[in-house]
């Protein structure tokens, strides 16, 4: 260990800290939710955050997370859209600020395991999620005629889909 690591430790620490901007996914379209602190009725999103950003499918379920007044454009997102969440001081939560300019999508992992002598490659793993409405198959329940009946899951009900698309978590809102 250097003589300068624990100071470049500490102020990393420092500046993860004061960290104000995270980049989260949207997981529901935007809808009203009311206050009843403020007696008023406002725009909120469920969010997923992922809070250190190494595994996009591992995240944590935010509800109604209030849209800033100022991002009008985040009201027409929809599942899956990758928004902007800033801190705000006086609530010490997030609230939604805007669409998210950079992306990050999926991560592929890929071990590398050194010997003293050889090295060897392991197959990659591909991690990320994305969430979109299912669709009415997906819905439904498989019926005797070979066409499907509807199941119990309402209309409107969004799934979320690992890296190979495939369904892994169902939120019903």
């Amino acid at each position: 260990m250097a003589v300068g690591e624990p100071l470049i430790r500490l102020i990393d620490s420092r500046l993860s800290r004061g960290e104000s901007e995270i980049i989260g996914t949207a997981m529901s379209p935007a809808y009203r939710w009311y206050d009843a602190t403020l007696a008023a009725y406002l725009w909120v999103m469920d969010v997923e955050i992922v809070p250190d950003g190494s595994r996009p499918d591992y995240g944590t379920t935010v509800k109604a997370v209030l849209i800033a007044d100022a991002s009008h454009g985040v009201h027409k997102a929809g599942p899956s859209t990758k928004v902007r969440l800033r801190r705000t001081s006086h609530r010490r939560t997030y609230e939604i600020v805007g669409v998210a300019s950079i992306v990050p999508g999926q991560v592929i992992v890929l071990e590398v395991t050194y010997g003293a002598t050889s090295y060897a490659i392991g197959d990659p793993a591909t991690f990320g999620s994305s969430w979109r409405p299912l669709t009415y198959t997906e819905l439904g329940t498989p019926a005797l005629n070979g066409g499907f009946k509807y199941g119990s899951l309402p209309y409107g009900t969004i799934g979320k889909f690992n890296a190979a698309n495939v369904l892994v978590y169902v939120y019903a809102g």
